[in-house]
C-alpha cells in the first residue's frame, strides 16, 4: 500500500514588490519626475496591482524607451539583486522588430540569457509574454511581422516549458493602442486580465494594508497604524463646499473635506453604503462636463501630524475603489499623497500617485473594481505639510452615468 498522495501544486511565496524589464511598455507603466512619482491608469503595472495587491515601485521599472532585448540585459543584474521585488514580467520584445541587422534568433538568445538567470536565482521568478501585435503606421509587415508572430509561438511552446509565459497578442486591438503601438487604458485592462490569472495561480504574497478596523489609528501601541482620522470612512458631517456642485441631501464621512474645480455642467450626490469594511464613500454624477479641466478631491480634513513622524519613515496612502455605471467619462480615479517642503528655497509639492490618469480621450472602464497603493515617500522632516486624497477626473462632454466610490483610507508608515 502506498501512502503517497498527489497535492496540488504549491504556490510560490513572494514579496509583494513587482518588477519591470522591457522597453517603453514597461518604461510607461511608471511617470518618475523631481517632483512626481506614480504608476500611470495606461500602465498595465498599475492595472495588475490594483487586482492583486502587488506593489510596483519605479524603483523596479527597469524599462527603457526604444531599447531592444540586447540592451536589456544591462538591466537584468539590478532585476536579479532588487530587494523588494521577486516576481519580474519581460511582456514585450516590440523594438527587436524594428533594429536593423536584429534576427529572430538574436532576440531569442538575448531572452533566454534573461529566462536562465531568473532560473538560476532562486527566490526570483520572471512572467514572460508573447507582445503585442502593432497597427496602422506602426504595423509590422513581411519578415518583421513573420518573426514577431513566431516569437509568440516560441514563447507560448517553448519558454513555457521553464516558467510562466501569458499570450498578450491574442484579442489585443488596435482601439486597446494609443497610436497603433502602445497600450492605452483599455490595452492595459486587457494586459491585466491575461496576466493577472496567472500571477494568482503561480504565486502567494500579503495584499495591500487596507485598514480593516477603526482603531487602525497610529499610536505607541500600534506604531504602524493609519496617520489619517476615520480610515474606514463612518459618519456624514464632512464638509462639501458649493464647488462640487452636491445636490440636497448629500454627506461626506467625518473628518473629510471636498474640493470641486471646472465642474460647469455636472452634477454630484454624495452618498454612504457599507462596504466590507466600514463605510464607502460614493459619488454619483451627472450631466455633461462643459469644458476639460474638471476635477473634485476627497481627503482628510487634518494633515498629518508631523509629530507622529521622525527621519527617514516612509510612507504611503492606500484605498479600496470603484467604479459603477454605464458611461466611460472618467479619466481618473486616482489615489495621492503629497509631500510640501523648501527646496531650492521654494515650496514645493511633491506628487506620489497611483492610478495617474492619462489624457482625454482616454477614460478609465465603466466598471473597475481595486485596490490602490501609491508610490512611496520618505520624510526628512523639512516637511510643512503631508496629506493625501483621492482625485476624481472627469472627461469633458461625456454624459456622466457613473457613480464612483473609495473605501479603506489609509495614510501608513511601511
Amino acid at each position: 500500500m502506498s501512502l503517497l498522495i498527489n497535492q496540488a501544486p504549491r504556490r510560490q511565496p513572494i514579496r509583494r514588490g513587482l518588477g519591470l524589464l522591457g522597453d517603453s511598455f514597461s518604461g510607461n507603466c511608471h511617470t518618475i519626475g523631481a517632483t512626481v512619482y506614480g504608476t500611470e491608469a495606461y500602465g498595465y503595472a498599475a492595472m495588475i496591482a490594483a487586482r492583486t495587491g502587488l506593489f510596483p515601485s519605479y524603483l523596479d521599472n527597469q524599462g527603457k524607451v526604444g531599447d531592444h532585448t540586447g540592451q536589456f540585459l544591462a538591466r537584468l543584474p539590478a532585476c536579479i539583486a532588487s530587494s523588494t521585488a521577486d516576481l519580474w514580467m519581460l511582456l514585450s520584445r516590440t523594438n527587436d522588430s524594428t533594429t536593423a541587422g536584429m534576427s529572430l534568433a538574436d532576440t531569442k538568445a538575448n531572452v533566454m540569457k534573461i529566462v536562465t538567470a531568473f532560473l538560476n536565482t532562486p527566490g526570483k521568478y520572471l512572467i514572460v509574454g508573447t507582445g503585442t501585435p502593432r497597427f496602422g503606421s506602426k504595423a509590422l509587415t513581411g519578415q518583421s511581422l513573420a518573426d514577431a508572430i513566431a516569437y509568440k509561438d516560441w514563447v507560448l511552446s517553448y519558454v513555457s516549458q521553464f516558467m510562466p509565459v501569458v499570450n498578450i497578442w491574442d484579442g489585443f486591438t488596435e482601439a486597446m493602442t494609443v497610436e497603433g503601438l502602445h497600450p492605452n487604458i483599455l490595452g492595459a485592462d486587457f494586459i491585466s486580465s491575461r496576466v493577472v490569472p496567472i500571477i494568482t495561480a503561480n504565486f502567494e504574497f500579503p495584499g495591500i494594508p487596507l485598514p480593516t478596523d477603526a482603531g487602525d489609528i497610529y499610536s505607541a501601541i500600534r506604531p504602524y497604524g493609519c496617520l489619517n482620522a476615520n480610515p474606514l470612512l463612518l459618519g456624514n458631517t464632512g464638509t462639501l463646499p458649493a464647488g462640487v456642485n452636491s445636490v440636497a441631501g448629500s454627506v461626506l464621512a467625518d473628518s473629510y473635506k471636498a474640493v470641486g474645480s471646472g465642474l460647469t455642467g455636472i452634477t454630484t450626490r454624495w452618498f454612504k453604503e457599507p462596504a466590507a469594511y466600514g463605510e464607502a464613500q460614493c459619488i454619483e454624477l451627472g450631466g455633461t462636463l462643459a469644458a476639460a479641466g474638471g476635477y473634485v478631491y476627497v481627503q482628510p480634513i487634518a494633515n498629518v501630524t508631523m509629530g507622529n513622524l521622525a527621519a527617514g519613515d516612509v510612507i504611503e496612502m492606500v484605498s479600496a475603489v470603484e467604479i459603477a455605471g454605464s458611461s466611460r467619462g472618467i479619466l481618473g480615479w486616482e489615489a495621492e499623497l503629497t509631500f510640501t517642503k523648501p527646496i531650492s528655497g521654494a515650496s514645493t509639492t511633491i506628487y506620489y500617485r497611483s492610478m495617474d490618469k492619462y489624457q482625454e480621450p482616454f477614460t478609465l472602464p465603466a466598471s473597475f473594481v481595486g485596490q490602490l497603493e501609491t508610490q512611496r515617500g520618505a520624510v526628512d522632516l523639512t516637511e510643512t505639510v503631508i496629506t493625501s486624497r483621492m482625485g476624481l477626473y472627469l472627461a469633458a462632454g461625456v454624459a456622466q452615468n457613473s457613480i464612483v466610490k473609495v473605501a479603506q483610507f489609509g495614510i501608513r508608515k511601511i
